[in-house]
């Protein structure tokens, strides 16, 4: 078992995540003092990738002003693709760094098991956006999927009559994003049940192949009232091909997500509302929950368990986003 250096903090003092020091009476003791020259040490790595993906940008700027007011030291070992070997490659080269705690966030949520039960049983906590199956990380701290409150006004911003609707996703399946899509299809299918749903297209988040695609929709479809976009790229595409149909404000379209791009769009009107994450406050929280978890100074094996801490959803439209800082996302910190 690996010291972490951390267990013997047990005494009269109780280290909070906000404080990054803890005091007995009128001064600080020398076991207050002992814990924060262990948190000093404290090191926590993180895995992720699709650096070029504004989502996992806003995370890591999330994670690392987390890491810094904590007083931590953070590593991040990221890659530009999505693919399953680059993951492998800098999942390796994070583990080697020996690190307190680890923060995985992989496109493939069951990529890693057999690791993460390693390093659990060696006492580092290991932190996942989405759960593996069985569950071997420590916890989830992802976006909350169950809470639909955000929704609750999207019907005011949907247009009534008959007419017909489609849906832009990239590929079909994907369960994290299909969680946050199905809610707002139906929420808008519910406030106009006379929409006819067309065969939802998919273009693997190419933004030239789904500007050409939602560009056909517009001229096969000239009753075309909503367009539901499920993330970054295909919300760009879908802006872009009503823009230059000349149909901004008379097409309904509702993206996910709030890239920059995006942000332009709504704020431009081409775009209606974006439903938004908050990837910076995901990211914070994965720190937390690992630095959390450390500072008890706990020996032994890290118990798994698939237990989420979640962060709501918002819906941003031109009149709402200068006040929704946290849920917009960054091409850089």
């Amino acid at each position: 078992m690996r010291n972490l250096g951390h267990g013997s903090r047990a005494g009269a003092c109780v280290v909070s995540l906000t404080l990054m020091t803890s005091a007995c009476g009128n001064a600080m003791t020398s076991d207050a003092a002992s814990a924060e020259s262990a948190d000093a040490k404290l090191s926590v790595a993180t895995v992720y990738g699709l650096t070029s993906d504004p989502f996992w940008t806003t995370l890591g700027c999330g994670a690392k002003k987390e890491a810094e007011r904590l007083g931590i030291s953070y590593q991040e070992f990221t890659s530009a693709n999505g693919q399953s070997s680059s993951y492998a490659q800098k999942f390796a080269l994070a583990r080697q760094t020996k690190p307190n705690g680890m923060i995985v966030n992989p496109s493939n949520p069951n990529q890693f098991t057999k690791q993460y039960r390693a390093l659990m049983d060696d006492g580092i906590p290991v932190v996942t956006i989405n759960s593996a199956e069985p569950a071997t990380q420590y916890k989830v701290v992802g976006t909350d999927t169950e809470n639909l409150d955000h929704l609750s006004r999207l019907p005011q911003l949907v247009p009534s009559g008959a007419g017909s609707m489609a849906v832009v996703n990239g590929i079909p399946g994907l369960q994290p994003v299909d969680s946050r899509l199905d809610p707002v299809v139906d929420a808008v299918k519910k406030a106009n049940p006379d929409l006819t749903v067309l065969p939802t297209r998919y273009t693997n988040y190419d933004i030239d192949r789904a500007t050409s695609s939602v560009s056909a929709l517009l001229a096969a479809h000239p009753d075309l009232k909503v367009i539901v976009a499920a993330d970054g790229p295909d919300g760009t595409a879908t802006a872009a091909a009503v823009k230059q149909a000349g149909k901004a404000g008379k097409v309904a379209v509702i993206a996910l997500d709030a890239t920059p791009t995006e942000v332009l769009a709504l704020n431009a009107g081409t775009i209606t509302a974006l439903v938004a994450q908050s990837p910076l406050q995901i990211g914070e929280q994965q720190v937390r929950e690992v630095v959390n978890y450390l500072r008890q100074g706990q020996d032994g094996a890290v118990p798994a368990s698939s237990a989420k801490t979640t962060v709501p959803q918002k819906l941003l439209t031109k009149d709402s986003v200068d006040e929704s800082a946290d849920w917009i996302y960054k091409s850089s910190c």
